[in-house]
């Protein structure tokens, strides 16, 4: 099954709304349970529509470097290496 989890999330909001349990649904679409129970969760406070927005957006924001800045990695050296004993990073 290869479909847009914007689908996946519509199909399992008509799967829950017919009384079937999230753990046949999570077999179903092959997404874990958990991830079910979230988007499930999501659509009753916010609506699927909505619930939907939030999910694209979510998806185009600016993310954070994860990488250090090469100055403090050049500080951080140098400190080792002057305090050669030191254990701690």
């Amino acid at each position: 099954m290869d479909m847009k989890n914007t689908t996946l999330i519509t199909l399992c909001w008509e799967l829950y709304q017919e009384g079937i349990p999230k753990s046949k649904i999570a077999l179903r679409l092959q997404k874990n349970r958990e991830t079910i129970h979230l988007w499930i969760k999501g659509i009753e406070e916010q609506g699927l529509l909505e619930y939907l927005d939030n999910y694209e957006n979510a998806k185009k924001s600016e993310r954070k470097s994860r990488q250090t800045d090469a100055l403090v990695k050049r500080y951080v050296w140098d400190i080792r290496e002057r305090e050669y004993q030191c254990a701690q990073k």
